[in-house]
């Protein structure tokens, strides 16, 4: 019988699901049903009541926040968190890699780069390889990092007779590994690719790990990818306790590797699952969930499921229809303005939705201009500042001074006279002799075609490093660490010195990395002091080797993820639908809600694959799903995208929601636009009601018959040079004409605005 505190106030699927025994379980857990709790009350009941001990638990997911939000969580109900393992998968496999290091042909200190090392790297591999075709290094770099999703190695990469570009990879692949491990560098997909590759070459390693982990638990199961589930199957083979949490309705990560065919097979992988539906939702009102079912229940491959509340009905879905995108951000504007006016919802309570974050602009102008304070989530993080890379890459070098990306990146930070030139030969040298950058600096006099002021300023930054290197080693937490290195590189110096505005925030930018750091080192003060407290017995699982403080710091730093930003107070937040999953907020609004727009214009067509559209359609989910109260939609007539002015249909989605669910404000209106514009269905058109009214299915037929014709056909010859006029952007000049008749996309130069594309019918002759 479990405590009170554990099971009061848990619904009866929830209990289930903490209560199962021995075997593998899938918790189907829709949007706000409460799954976290469920994760965490079963921790919890394993150690405290089951007599499982907490180093036999090991429980993922996917953010460093959720990881947190878990972790504080359990250790409320007396775990002791510091022995039970609650991460990250990259946390995780990072932390076995360090254990494991040798046996992967690593040393334990090795460095996790980002992707602006990983791009360096990607670039001396194609120009080693001598690639003789058009692959970028973003290109390469992306086509690799499928490979590593995949869980494919370079040589496992399945290359078709003929096809000269997979072959290119391949060999940049490979090259790109070899340049990684001489440099004792990893980057995100390795810490899980090597970490499986040792699991699939080493049964000993493999059986020592499987008997230390008893319960394994994982958070958003439906976001994991190929390389991810080979791990998972491999310590938690079928029959063991594997217990998989998540929801293939909120499956949006299919452009990182994600594989929403993980959890729907999953009952057929692991033969005997139970499978729990957690279908209440505790967030939302009632019509907001019935809005969000209607439109994922036409997806076809899914497990069935429908969310339900307790909580009132609650207003209807409102529908915004503007002519353009700046009549839509003045429309959302002013509902901002009318919540706050109400007083129940604050701005930090209010988001906003687009699918691209292109469409962020004209918002942003509209909130600026009305003076409503925002913020734009999952723009550039703290760590990504320039001035915290080279600090960072600084501090790798404290560690690590083999690592060639970070050499690259700071040898010339601050500007010490050392120019691409020397860097490039430095470089060659060290390809041809098979060294790292900072074994070739032993003697820079031997590098060819140097001077011997080139050679002088090498040397000098050889001895920088080797002093970073000597105190790194004496500091004795990461902030120590850090100030060291800001004052023996003197970056904070330089660019005070500079003077100016831009400058001076950087400097101050990396004093506050010594803050961060500070931070950091109490964090972990508290977690030894606590894993001190609780020592697991000692076994012949090897425990994990005591990482310097530096050490652990920059491995946070790495693994910070866009997932991790936090939200602004007091500000509406603004973001892409996809950075919008885990949030929650009393008001959504969803912003460009037109065919081409959301849905994504890639999952149209008759070549699109069909997997393309049935996540459009899990984001749409997602999106209605984070609305508790108030969820608006809103489209436009016309929209100007990516410099092109575009006549969108509504979306199929906001057919798929019964018109009893969706209120318009001033129909009126909507007559007066439909008579100038181009006309839109009213509310109740969104409808599906007879096959007849939708073509090939792709939502609401639109009357075009006021469009058949142009002015500008009835020019003659060649229409480049002509003036004519639109009716929003004024008086223009043709500057070019791709197409013919109505349809023709013209590219104008405006008077007013500059260069637009738009459709022929759109202008007159002036």
């Amino acid at each position: 019988m479990e405590e009170p505190g554990l099971l009061d106030d848990l619904n009866p699927p929830q209990r289930d699901a903490v209560l199962h025994g021995e075997g593998p379980l899938l918790v189907l857990a829709g949007a706000g049903s409460g799954k976290t709790r469920v994760l965490v009350r079963r921790i919890a009941s394993l150690i405290l009541k089951r007599g499982v001990k907490p180093w036999n638990v090991l429980a993922v997911t996917f953010t460093n926040k959720a990881a947190r939000e878990m972790r504080h969580r359990v250790e409320r109900l007396g775990v002791p968190v510091s022995a039970a393992e609650v991460m990250t998968f990259h946390s995780w496999s990072a932390r076995m890699l360090h254990i494991e290091a040798e046996n992967v042909g690593y040393e334990p200190n090795f460095v996790i780069y980002d992707d602006a090392d990983q791009l360096s790297v990607v670039r001396r591999a194609l120009a080693e390889v001598q690639v003789d075709s058009a692959l970028t290094p973003r290109e390469a770099l992306h086509r690799i990092d499928q490979q590593k999703n995949q869980g494919r190695l370079p040589q496992e990469m399945h290359v078709a007779e003929g096809d000269y570009q997979a072959a290119t990879v391949r060999r940049v692949y490979a090259r790109y590994q070899e340049l990684l491990r001489a440099s004792n560098a990893m980057d995100f997909g390795d810490l899980l690719l090597h970490l499986v590759e040792l699991f699939r070459t080493n049964a000993e390693v493999l059986a020592r790990w499987r008997r230390r982990y008893h319960h394994v638990l994982v958070d958003e199961f439906q976001d994991t990818n190929p390389v991810q589930y080979q791990l998972l199957r491999l310590l938690a083979p079928p029959p063991s306790n594997l217990v998989v949490v998540g929801d293939d309705d909120q499956s949006i990560y299919r452009w990182r590797g994600a594989e929403v065919d993980n959890i729907l097979g999953f009952p057929g992988d692991y033969p005997g699952t139970k499978v729990v539906k957690l279908e209440q939702n505790y967030r939302s009102d009632q019509n907001i969930l019935e809005a969000a079912n209607a439109v994922i229940r036409q997806n076809p491959r899914r497990m069935e499921k429908r969310l339900w509340s307790q909580r009132p009905r609650g207003e209807l879905m409102k529908l915004l229809l503007s002519r353009d995108e700046r009549g839509e951000a003045q429309a959302v504007v002013e509902e901002i303005r009318a919540l706050q006016r109400e007083g129940f919802i604050p701005l930090s309570q209010m988001a906003i939705f687009f699918r691209v974050n292109a469409q962020s602009r004209v918002m942003e102008d509209a909130l600026r201009l009305a003076r409503i304070p925002y913020t734009l989530v999952n723009a550039r993080s703290f760590y990504e500042r320039a001035e915290i890379k080279d600090a960072s890459a600084y501090l790798r070098l404290m560690l690590n001074p083999r690592s060639d990306a970070d050499v690259q990146r700071v040898i010339n930070v601050p500007a010490r006279g050392i120019g691409d030139t020397t860097v490039e030969r430095l470089s060659a040298f060290a390809s041809a002799k098979k060294l790292s950058l900072f074994e070739a600096l032993v003697d820079p006099a031997q590098v060819p075609s140097l001077n011997s002021g080139a050679v002088r300023r090498l040397a000098a930054f050889r001895a920088l490093v080797e002093g970073l290197v000597e105190a790194g080693k004496g500091a004795p937490d990461a902030a120590a660490a850090v100030k060291q290195m800001l004052d023996r590189t003197g970056m904070v110096t330089a660019l005070h010195t500079e003077g100016s505005r831009e400058s001076v925030t950087r400097a101050e930018n990396l004093e506050e990395l010594v803050g961060a750091a500070q931070e950091f080192d109490l964090q972990r003060q508290a977690a030894e002091a606590a894993a001190a407290a609780n020592p697991p017995p000692p076994d012949d699982v090897a425990a994990p080797p005591p990482s310097t403080p530096l050490q652990a710091f920059l491995e946070q730093i790495s693994l910070v993820g866009e997932a991790d930003q936090e939200v602004g107070e007091g500000r509406v937040a603004m973001m892409t639908l996809h950075a919008a999953k885990g949030l929650e907020f009393d008001a959504v609004f969803i912003v460009g809600m037109e065919e081409g727009v959301f849905p994504h214009q890639r999952a149209l067509g008759a070549d699109a694959d069909p997997e393309e559209m049935a996540e459009e359609r899990r984001l749409c989910y997602v999106g209605f799903t984070r609305a508790r109260r108030r969820l608006f939609a809103s489209l436009a007539q016309q929209r100007s995208l990516f410099g092109e002015l575009r006549i969108n249909r509504p979306s199929r989605f906001l057919s798929d929601v019964p018109p009893e669910l969706v209120a318009m404000d001033q129909p009126q209106e909507l007559e007066r636009q439909q008579s100038r514009s181009m006309p839109m269905p009213p509310p109740s058109a969104f409808r599906r009601r007879q096959r007849d009214d939708y073509a090939d299915d792709e939502g609401p037929r639109i009357d075009r018959s006021y469009a058949q014709t142009s002015d500008i056909d009835a020019v003659e010859g060649d229409v480049r040079g002509l003036r004519v006029r639109h009716p929003q952007f004024g008086q223009g000049t043709i500057l070019d004409v791709t197409g013919a008749g109505p349809d023709a996309k013209l590219t104008i130069r405006f008077e007013s605005v500059g260069l637009k594309r738009v459709i022929a019918r759109f202008v007159t002759p002036s």
